[in-house]
């Protein structure tokens, strides 16, 4: 359905020492979308989003646009007719349905009209792909949202930030994952994270503007 999904939330950590891990990937896509509201065409959207990903990434936006909540910050953005909220929870990852929670509750607003963004490392690096509903893969943010704002029935934006290889330190270890997620990309990576800001922001406004199927079409 068009315009369903009208609330768009970005998942991450607070603070400046999170900025360019892979677990604020959220963070970056919202950041990247309320500093390019107001373009109407979809490619000068792209466009747009491609200048800002880098500093999106490493959260040199500022928060310029946004209002403080409780325990989350705001913003309106516009693209072309479609008016959308853009949420960043400022709890840690594992209390995001907190301020989630807040913000529905003070918009009116029900879980099944927003669209969560995160990283997804069951997803190959590069890659993301876009759902309603289901499990939460182990996401703590996830987690967090389905048990305190009831229920799993939102759509997730889900940006592959992958998993360790096979030669890699971190595979086989118990914290492995958690090491992983809240590391930094790397310079080599840098490109391909920048293209997943991009990817994520466009995956977005498809979706609140032409429905699943068509962003499911293009991305999945």
């Amino acid at each position: 359905m068009v315009a369903e999904y009208l609330t768009v939330v970005g998942l991450g950590n607070p603070g400046s020492r999170y900025d360019m891990t892979r677990h604020n990937i959220g963070f970056a896509v919202v950041d990247a979308l309320r500093l390019c509201s107001g373009h109407d065409d979809l490619g000068e959207l792209e466009g747009a989003v491609r200048a800002c990903a880098a500093d999106a990434l490493r959260g040199s936006l500022g928060e310029s646009g946004w209002q403080q909540r409780g325990g989350y910050l705001e913003a309106a953005c516009r693209f072309g007719a479609l008016s959308v909220h853009l949420v960043k929870p400022m709890t840690f990852m594992n209390r995001s349905g907190e301020p989630l929670q807040q913000f529905l509750a003070f918009r009116k607003i029900s879980l099944g009209k927003v669209v969560v963004v995160h990283d997804e490392i069951d997803i190959p690096f590069g890659t993301l792909k876009v759902k309603v509903d289901g499990g939460e893969g182990g996401h703590n943010g996830l987690r967090s949202i389905s048990e305190i704002c009831g229920g799993r029935g939102y759509a997730r934006v889900r940006v592959g930030v992958g998993k360790p290889g096979p030669v890699s330190p971190l595979a086989g270890n118990p914290d492995g994952i958690a090491t992983w997620v809240l590391g930094k990309f790397t310079r080599e990576e840098g490109a391909v994270a920048e293209e997943l800001v991009v990817k994520g922001a466009l995956a977005v406004v498809l979706l609140a503007s032409k429905g699943l199927r068509v962003v499911q079409n293009r991305f999945n």
